[in-house]
């Protein structure tokens, strides 16, 4: 492939990427996403290379130097990318649906630029330790549905922050230490910087996230849907302030009983209400309270919800909402939309291999990371795109599947690999009908193998 051979997929015409690039960058860029879906396997940057054919016309030396060296700044690529993202997905004038969370990709080595021993997540299995070493990314993306392609919320990444512990052997140069809120609040500001100014940003995350530095922090036009601890101290109300009275204005009532308390309470006032969660439609116990949750949000009213299962199979869980407006359907059925971000999380390290290149440098530990979720980003955007413009692509399914109607981005990332394939075979075998067949050898020693299995 030459310099000038370079292509054009999934949707890179409808966003204007150029402008975050220089020219070589741009063509690096392109590449190093194309390569990044079409690759299967493990995602080293070494196979991407390789699946691209980049070896034949630039020295392997320049994508590494891309990641590592070269002057661009990734937040304006999640910018156009989160922009072209809200035209396609959110209607004009909507709220727009956020969620945040962190993940940590492993990795081994002394010298890897903000690795350390840390708390996994998602090392669910008793038999798996909770810490490992590795780095942590706090990730934020984009909440959609997707009608007639699937009825379950997808979660786009475009933004995210390398977070190091203190412990870190090798730190980022001139960087000041941040903790998770403050990084996740960095990325609510600037996502909220990109949108109009009377256009509503709906932050939905995590208990981790439901915390004085992000709910007091959170700029102007943005309302945040999480879950509260049972033992959260909540006051009620300031009572109206009398008439002629002197000094300052009470900034909370008297102190409530904690949510545990209230879930003890027989007489709480529950009511029944039926909401959709999971794909799944079912009756749920509220009960609704405004309060004054003094510690993380100030003297500003919060609306809690209690929810408790009728059948006793799932536990008992609070909520809140920022939007004292909302009602206890909505707040319950909005929050179940993060569970999108694990999703995410979970298909961009085992489809997209995120965690797979062994990166050490400044740079580099950030960067390509974020190639494999822009990748997985631009997939979606792609399948919808030719999904809105009437072309329906062979979803390949099981025996067991024979109920299945939604398509999963394992779907779409075969659509892709496939679209790439057959515009390759059927330009080569257009232009040139006899085709000579070539049989590269692997490596030195694959001759000398041929002969002697022959024998």
């Amino acid at each position: 492939m030459t310099q000038r051979d370079i292509p054009e997929p999934f949707a890179f015409d409808e966003i204007d990427f150029r402008q975050c690039f220089s020219a070589p960058s741009y063509r690096h860029f392109v590449c190093l996403i194309t390569g990044w879906v079409i690759t299967v396997g493990i995602h080293a940057i070494s196979k991407v290379i390789l699946t691209m054919g980049l070896e034949q016309s630039w020295h392997f030396a320049s994508v590494y130097r891309f990641l590592s060296r070269a002057e661009w700044n990734p937040d304006s690529v999640s910018e156009r990318l989160f922009t072209r993202m809200v035209e396609v997905f959110v209607e004009a004038g909507a709220e727009v649906r956020v969620v945040l969370d962190d993940t940590l990709n492993r990795h081994r080595g002394r010298k890897i630029c903000g690795a350390a021993l840390q708390h996994d997540g998602a090392a669910t299995n008793k038999a798996r330790s909770p810490f490992a070493h590795g780095l942590c990314f706090v990730v934020i993306g984009l909440a959609v549905r997707l009608p007639e392609i699937s009825g379950r919320v997808f979660c786009l990444p475009f933004g995210a922050r390398l977070w190091w512990p203190q412990s870190a052997k090798v730190k980022p140069k001139g960087a000041q230490y941040r903790t998770k809120p403050e990084l996740g609040l960095e990325l609510i500001e600037m996502t909220r910087s990109w949108l109009e100014p009377d256009r509503l940003l709906r932050l939905i995350t995590d208990i981790s996230y439901c915390c004085e530095t992000i709910i007091k922090g959170r700029p102007k036009g943005v309302h945040i849907t999480g879950r509260v601890r049972k033992d959260s101290s909540v006051y009620d109300l300031p009572a109206p302030r009398k008439k002629g009275a002197k000094g300052r204005r009470p900034k909370k009532g008297k102190r409530l009983p904690t949510p545990q308390a209230m879930f003890e309470n027989p007489d709480l006032p529950w009511e029944r209400t039926l909401v959709t969660t999971y794909g799944k439609t079912k009756w749920a116990l509220v009960y609704v309270c405004m309060v004054i949750w003094y510690r993380p949000a100030g003297d500003r009213p919060v609306l809690f919800v209690l929810v408790r299962d009728p059948g006793g199979s799932e536990p008992d869980a609070v909520f809140f909402d920022t939007d004292c407006d909302s009602t206890a359907k909505a707040i319950i059925e909005r929050y179940a939309c993060r569970w999108s971000i694990e999703i995410t999380n979970r298909e961009v390290k085992q489809l997209l291999g995120s965690a797979d290149p062994q990166c050490r440098t400044e740079h580099s530990v950030f960067r390509t990371p974020m190639i494999a979720h822009w990748a997985y980003s631009l997939v979606v955007l792609w399948f919808v795109g030719q999904w809105r413009r009437g072309k329906r692509f062979l979803i390949m399914t099981g025996p067991w599947y024979g109920l299945k109607k939604d398509v999963s981005f394992a779907d779409m990332l075969a659509a892709a690999r496939r679209s790439r394939f057959s515009v390759r075979i059927s330009d080569e075998a257009r232009e040139r009908p006899n085709v000579a067949k070539f049989d590269y050898a692997r490596c030195t020693r694959c001759a000398k193998l041929t002969i002697n299995a022959k024998v």
